[in-house]
C-alpha cells in the first residue's frame, strides 16, 4: 500500500512538472513566435527563435525544475529583449550578411548564457535551495555585465563607419563582435540566473506589497517592455498579414518595418505623438487605443505600487 501511494505521488509529481513545463512552453512559443515573425523580414529568424525559445526554456525547465511562473514570464519577456535588440544590430549593420550567419551570431550568446548556467548549476541550485536571494546592492550589480556590452555595440558602429564594408569584413566583424558577447553573457550567467529567479520570486510578491523599491521598479520595466513588444508584433504582423497599408510614415503610406513598429509602440505608450508615424486605418487606431488605456493603468498602478512600497517600508517605522 505504501509503495502504492509512493508510486502515485511520483506520478502526480511528473504530470505536474509537465503540466508546468508545457503551459511554459506554449506561452513563451507565443511570445517569440510573435516577435519572431514580427522581425523576420529583417533578419529572417522566425523559426530559429522560436527553436531556440523552445530548446531554452526546456533546458531551463530541467536545470532548474521550472521556477516560478513570474520567472518564467521573466525569462521569455529578456529573449525577447534580446530579439529586438539583435533585430536592431542587425538591421542597422549587417543586413547583407547570409542568414546563416545571422542566425548563428544570434544563437552564440543564448548558447553561452545556457552553457555558464549549466556550469555553475551547482552553485545556482544551492542558492535557490537556500532561498538567500540577492540584496538590493548585488541586484544592481548583476547588471554590470551590460556595461561591456554597450561597449561591444558602440564599436560595431565606429568600425562600420571607419572600416570598408565589404561583405567579407562584415561577417568578419559580425560574428567576432557577437563572440566577444558570447564570452561575456558566459561569465555573467550566473548573477543573470540568480537575478531572473530572485525577480521571479519578488514578482508574485510585488503583488502582495513585500517587495522593496528597486525590485518593483524592476517588475514594474518588465510589464512596460511587454507591453510595447507585444503591441509592436501586433502592429508589424498586422501589416504583413494585410494588403493595405495601415499607416503614414513621414507623408507616404507604406508598412513600418519592425524597428518602426517598436518606436510607434514606444511612443505610442509614452503619449508623445511625434507626427512622423500615424496610423490611418479603423483596426490600427482601435489597436493603438487599447495600448494607450492599458499603458495609462499599467503607469498609474505601477508608479501608485513604488510609491506605496517606498512610504510603507518597514525599516522607516522602526
Amino acid at each position: 500500500m505504501a509503495k502504492r501511494l509512493l508510486r502515485l505521488e511520483i506520478i502526480r509529481h511528473a504530470l505536474g512538472f509537465y503540466r508546468r513545463w508545457v503551459s511554459v512552453l506554449i506561452g513563451s512559443s507565443a511570445l517569440l513566435g510573435l516577435i519572431g515573425y514580427a522581425s523576420d523580414e529583417a533578419v529572417g529568424l522566425f523559426y530559429v527563435s522560436l527553436a531556440a525559445a523552445v530548446f531554452m526554456v526546456t533546458a531551463f525547465h530541467v536545470l532548474f525544475g521550472g521556477g516560478s511562473a513570474f520567472f518564467n514570464v521573466i525569462f521569455a519577456n529578456m529573449i525577447t529583449i534580446y530579439l529586438c535588440l539583435f533585430t536592431f544590430f542587425v538591421e542597422s549593420l549587417f543586413q547583407d550578411l547570409p542568414p546563416r550567419f545571422i542566425a548563428l551570431g544570434f544563437l552564440l550568446p543564448l548558447a553561452a548564457f545556457l552553457g555558464g548556467a549549466i556550469f555553475k548549476k551547482g552553485e545556482i541550485q544551492g542558492i535557490i535551495q537556500s532561498q538567500v536571494y540577492l540584496h538590493e546592492a548585488k541586484f544592481i550589480h548583476s547588471f554590470l555585465w551590460l556595461i561591456p556590452i554597450a561597449l561591444v555595440g558602440t564599436l560595431a558602429f565606429i568600425l562600420h563607419q571607419s572600416h570598408g564594408n565589404t561583405l567579407g569584413d562584415l561577417k568578419i566583424f559580425f560574428l567576432m563582435e557577437m563572440s566577444v558577447i558570447a564570452v561575456i553573457v558566459f561569465f555573467a550567467s550566473r548573477d543573470f540566473t540568480l537575478m531572473l529567479v530572485d525577480t521571479g520570486v519578488l514578482f508574485g510578491d510585488f503583488f502582495k506589497d513585500n517587495a522593496r523599491l528597486i525590485k518593483p521598479a524592476f517588475a514594474f520595466f518588465i510589464f512596460y517592455s511587454m507591453n510595447i513588444i507585444i503591441f509592436a508584433g501586433l502592429y508589424k504582423t498586422i501589416g504583413r498579414l494585410s494588403t493595405v497599408h495601415h499607416f503614414i510614415v513621414r507623408g507616404i503610406a507604406r508598412d513600418l518595418t519592425f524597428i518602426e513598429s517598436l518606436y510607434f509602440s514606444m511612443v505610442t505608450l509614452s503619449t508623445l505623438g511625434y507626427g512622423d508615424i500615424v496610423p490611418v486605418s479603423n483596426a490600427i487606431r482601435l489597436i493603438v487605443g487599447l495600448q494607450t488605456f492599458f499603458g495609462t493603468l499599467l503607469f498609474f498602478f505601477g508608479v501608485h505600487a513604488i510609491l506605496g512600497h517606498k512610504w510603507d517600508d518597514p525599516s522607516k517605522k522602526e
